[in-house]
C-alpha cells in the first residue's frame, strides 16, 4: 500500500502535454501580449498536496467525531436499562449518556476543548515558523492526538464506565486533543500551498498546441479548495459517531474517528520523501514583522519618512502580511453569521415541525460547492474576462452570509406569528405549523459562503505572506474564530424570547456592512494582483 502511495507521489506536477516556459522570457510586450488574450488555467494541484489533504480529512473526522458526541457523554448519565456502554435500551427514547456531571459542566468543557482548538494554531503556527518547521509541528501534534484518542476510548470502555473511573481519562484526553489540534490545523493549509513550487504565471503548451497561461493565484485558489474540501468531508465522520453511542455505545463513537485518525501516520511517512524543500525556521520574519506593527502604531498620519528609511524587502513583506491580516479581522464579524449562531439556528428550528439536524447541512453545502465552483463557475468568469480576484470573493462570501441571517430573522418572525406561545415561542411546549424545512437555506447559504469567503482568505494568508509567517498568518485568520465565539458568548444572556429576531438581524446588518469594509479598504490588493 505504502509502496503504491509513493509512486503516485512521485508523479510530476504537471501532466503529459504541457511544456511550461516562464512568461519572463519573453520580451515585455509579447509577455503583456499574452497575459492579457491567453486563457488562464490553474496548474495541476500536486500529489504531495492532495496526500497532505487526506491528512486534515483524517484530523477534522477525529475533532469532529470526537467532539459531535461530547455533550452527551459529559452531561447525561448512563440511561436505564442501558447496555453498560451509554446506549440507552432498544426502542427507547431516551438519549445516550455516560458522565451525569450536568449541563454546567458539559458546558464548561466542551467550551474548553472549542477554546483549545481555536487558540492552539496560534502556538502551533509560531513553533512552526520559528523552530520546528510545518512539517515536524504536524507529525508532533499527530502523535499527542494518537495518544489522546487511545485514552479516549480507554475511558468509554463499559467497564470503565460502571466504576465511574472515566472522568480523569476523559479529561486528560480532552486537553490533549484540544492542544494537538493548533499544531495541525496551522500548519496544513501552508504546506499543500507550498508543494506547489513556481513563483509566478508561467506560459503552457498544450499537447493540441494551444497556449494557455498556467496562473499561479488560480492554482492556490484550487489548492486551498481542495483543503477546505478535505475539512468537511471529515465532518461527516460527526454522522457516525452520533449513531454508534445511540445504538452500541461511546465506545464505538470515540474508535470510529480514532481509526479513520490512524490514516495520518502512514500518509505522513509516505509523503515525507517527496515534500518540496521548505525554508529553515527562523525567527527573523516575525521580528520584522513585529518592529513594524509597533512603527505603525507610533507613526503620525501622513508621516512616510521612516518607511522609506526601512524599505527593505523582508520588511516590504511583513508589511504585506500586516495587510492580510488586518483584512481577516473582518472576518470576526463575518464568523458569527457563518456559524456563530447555529445554537439558535438549532433553537428556531425545535421550534417548527418536522425538525431536522440542519447543521449537518453546512458542510453538505460546502462538498458539494467547492467542487462546481472550480469546475464550472471560476472557468466561465474567467473566460469571460470577468475579474473574480480573491477580494471581491470575500466579498460576495460575506453577502451570502448576510443573506442567511437576514433569512433566519425573516424565519423567526414568522415563527413568532404563528406559534401557539407567540413571542414564547422557544419555550413553547407546541410548536409552530411552519415547517424546519424553511431554515434550510440559511445553512446552504452559510456553506456556500464559506466556499468562497473562507478559501479565498486562506489564498490572501498564504500568498500575501512571507515564508518565514506562512503559518502564523495562517493560525492569525483561524484566531477570527475565536475572537467571534466570545462576541457571542457576551450576547448570550440577552439572546432569548421575545428578541431572537434582533441577532439575527443585526448580525446580518454587521455582515452587510462588514462587506463593503472589506472592498473598500482592500479592493486594491485585487487590482495589484493583476
Amino acid at each position: 500500500m505504502l509502496s503504491r502511495i509513493r509512486n503516485w507521489l512521485r508523479k510530476d506536477d504537471l501532466p503529459g502535454g504541457y511544456e511550461l516556459l516562464p512568461a519572463s522570457g519573453a520580451d515585455h510586450d509579447q509577455r503583456a501580449h499574452h497575459l492579457a488574450t491567453l486563457p488562464h488555467v490553474p496548474a495541476p494541484i500536486p500529489p504531495a498536496s492532495y496526500a497532505i489533504a487526506l491528512v486534515e480529512f483524517a484530523e477534522r473526522a477525529s475533532y469532529y467525531g470526537v467532539g459531535g458526541v461530547f455533550t452527551n457523554f459529559i452531561q447525561r448519565p448512563l440511561p436505564p436499562g442501558g447496555n453498560g456502554a451509554g446506549a440507552p435500551a432498544e426502542g427507547s427514547e431516551a438519549t445516550p449518556g455516560a458522565l451525569g456531571r450536568g449541563l454546567q459542566v458539559s458546558t464548561a468543557l466542551t467550551g474548553l476543548f472549542t477554546l483549545l482548538a481555536f487558540t492552539t494554531p496560534l502556538l502551533g503556527g509560531a513553533l512552526a515558523d520559528m523552530r520546528w518547521g510545518k512539517f515536524k509541528t504536524i507529525v508532533i501534534g499527530t502523535a499527542i492526538a494518537g495518544i489522546a484518542h487511545v485514552v479516549l476510548v480507554y475511558a468509554a470502555l463499559p467497564s470503565v464506565l460502571q466504576a465511574n473511573m472515566a472522568f480523569f481519562p476523559f479529561l486528560v484526553s480532552l486537553l490533549l486533543l484540544g492542544g494537538s489540534t493548533g499544531l495541525i490545523k496551522a500548519n496544513i493549509a501552508p504546506l499543500m500551498a507550498e508543494q506547489y513550487t513556481p513563483e509566478g504565471d508561467y506560459l503552457a503548451t498544450l499537447a493540441s498546441g494551444d497556449k494557455v497561461i498556467v496562473d499561479r493565484e488560480a492554482t492556490i485558489q484550487r489548492i486551498m479548495s481542495s483543503y477546505y474540501h478535505s475539512i468537511n468531508l471529515g465532518a461527516f465522520a460527526a454522522i457516525a459517531s452520533t449513531f454508534a453511542e445511540k445504538y452500541v455505545g461511546f465506545w464505538l463513537a470515540y474508535l470510529i474517528p480514532g481509526a479513520i485518525f490512524l490514516l495520518m501516520p502512514p500518509i505522513l511517512y509516505a509523503v515525507y520523501p517527496h515534500l518540496a524543500p521548505a525554508p529553515p525556521p527562523s525567527s527573523s520574519p516575525l521580528v520584522d514583522a513585529y518592529h513594524l506593527a509597533r512603527r505603525a502604531v507610533a507613526a503620525k498620519p501622513g508621516d512616510e519618512r521612516g518607511e522609506r528609511e526601512h524599505g527593505s524587502r523582508d520588511e516590504a513583506e511583513a508589511a504585506q502580511a500586516l495587510e492580510a491580516c488586518k483584512l481577516f479581522a473582518f472576518f470576526a464579524i463575518y464568523n458569527i453569521a457563518d456559524g456563530g449562531l447555529n445554537s439558535l439556528m438549532t433553537s428556531l428550528a425545535g421550534s417548527m415541525t418536522t425538525h431536522h439536524p440542519l447543521i449537518r447541512r453546512n458542510p453538505f453545502a460546502i462538498v458539494v460547492s467547492i467542487p462546481l465552483l472550480n469546475k464550472f463557475v471560476y472557468p466561465a468568469l474567467e473566460a469571460r474576462r470577468i475579474a473574480h480576484g480573491p477580494v471581491r470573493r470575500v466579498v460576495v462570501g460575506f453577502i451570502l452570509a448576510a443573506a442567511g441571517m437576514l433569512w433566519c430573522a425573516l424565519i423567526q418572525w414568522a415563527v413568532y406569528h404563528t406559534s401557539p406561545c407567540g413571542y414564547s415561542a422557544t419555550s413553547c411546549e407546541e410548536v409552530s405549523p411552519l415547517s424546519a424545512w424553511l431554515v434550510v437555506p440559511a445553512p446552504l447559504l452559510a456553506g456556500l459562503s464559506e466556499s468562497i469567503a473562507v478559501v479565498s482568505a486562506l489564498e490572501l494568508a498564504y500568498t500575501m505572506s512571507p515564508a518565514g509567517l506562512k503559518s502564523i498568518v495562517t493560525s492569525l485568520f483561524l484566531f477570527t474564530q475565536a475572537i467571534s465565539a466570545g462576541i457571542v458568548l457576551i450576547f448570550v444572556p440577552v439572546m432569548r424570547d421575545p428578541a431572537l429576531v434582533w441577532p439575527f438581524f443585526l448580525t446580518a446588518a454587521f455582515t452587510a456592512l462588514a462587506s463593503a469594509g472589506v472592498w473598500k479598504r482592500f479592493k486594491y490588493l485585487d487590482t495589484a494582483a493583476h
